[in-house]
């Protein structure tokens, strides 16, 4: 194991909703566990465990009525392909075609699930907890008259969740990615002015990253801002503002200890032209993506230093790391505190 951090828990996306069509169920991987999604045929998603308690079958593979590949969805119950086993939303056996007695203890593990902001959330807790904060609206993500369809993107990557979020309080780390961000711009690489950290505040279960950062152009600098709101460790939103006014929601989910998935939705300030603005939104969404890109090779070779020598711009990384310390339900105590101070200077 490469880090010695635990899984988080809280709400984590699973899916975009369009990916979990109405009567189709879906198999998955996250958690490190096999779990089913499945939306019933009034609309309703679900998100549970996979294997029917009763033999072991897979919920979400099987042959539909339709002759599909897939978990067989009947009306707003789930069927196993095995023996037909019928199961409500919330993972309880609800009929046994071939008895009249249901076995009671035949549940399956059921997840809370919302969409929300163009996205499928699930709550994921180890010890099975109710969730215990709720995912913000963000009216820029819902059809937003002054905002362009959204556009995503989708990565995994051999690393920790932490290590992924920790780049939103790496201050000089967001300078290096500011080079690429002026060449999509085509402003001079180099010449704007450093970020400054305006703010880092952290509660449970959000976080406020408030980067002010002007832009050289040939009108002169413009004012401009890099702002990050994080709400438990599932859900992130930055928007740009300045010279283009972007929103980005990212959306960081474990897939097992070692293993992260990162799904990134997009959208941009309508700028009254439908072919600048698509120009300015897919030069956007690339940008992002291509620093992106070059951030996984970077993610899945680096080692966790626990007290890293840190110089004093780097950025509030250790008040990061202890508010990320609140989403792992084994505590401090099984990280260990003293990874939250620094290492002294040389």
């Amino acid at each position: 194991m490469r880090y010695p951090l635990p899984m988080p828990f809280g709400w984590f996306q699973v899916a975009w909703p369009d990916e979990v069509p109405a009567g189709k169920a879906v198999p998955l991987y996250y958690f490190g566990r096999h779990l089913v999604a499945w939306r019933g045929e009034e609309g309703t998603p679900h998100l549970m465990d996979a294997f029917c308690p009763h033999l072991g079958s897979h919920l979400g593979y099987g042959l539909g009525e339709d002759g599909s590949h897939g978990g067989n969805v009947s009306g707003c119950n789930l069927v196993c392909p095995l023996h037909n086993w019928v199961f409500d939303g919330d993972g309880n056996v609800v009929e046994v075609p071939y008895s009249e007695r249901l076995n009671k203890r035949a549940k399956v593990r059921s997840y809370p699930v919302v969409e929300r902001n163009g996205a499928m959330f699930a709550w994921y807790h180890p010890t099975d907890e109710a969730p215990k904060w709720e995912i913000p609206e963000v009216p820029e993500l819902n059809d937003h008259p002054e905002f362009t369809k959204t556009y995503r993107k989708h990565y995994k990557v051999k690393t920790h969740w932490q290590e992924i979020a920790e780049t939103v309080a790496d201050a000089a780390h967001v300078q290096q990615h500011l080079v690429e961000f002026e060449k999509n711009l085509g402003i001079e690489p180099g010449t704007s002015p450093k970020p400054k950290v305006e703010e880092y505040s952290t509660t449970f279960p959000d976080s406020r990253m408030r980067f002010y950062q002007p832009f050289p152009t040939p009108r002169g600098l413009v004012e401009g801002r890099i702002d990050t709101d994080s709400c438990g460790p599932g859900h992130a939103v930055t928007w740009f503002t300045g010279l283009v006014d972007t929103i980005t929601l990212g959306c960081a989910i474990p897939v097992d200890q070692d293993t992260t998935e990162l799904r990134m939705t997009f959208a941009v300030r309508d700028l009254g032209d439908e072919a600048l603005t698509t120009s300015v939104a897919e030069a956007f969404v690339e940008g992002i993506a291509g620093q992106t890109v070059e951030d996984v090779p970077i993610w899945e070779n680096k080692a966790y230093v626990v007290k890293p020598a840190l110089s004093d711009a780097d950025g509030p990384i250790m008040k990061f790391r202890k508010w990320a310390a609140q989403f792992y339900a084994e505590g401090l105590d099984h990280i260990d505190r003293d990874q939250y101070e620094p290492a002294a200077p040389v």
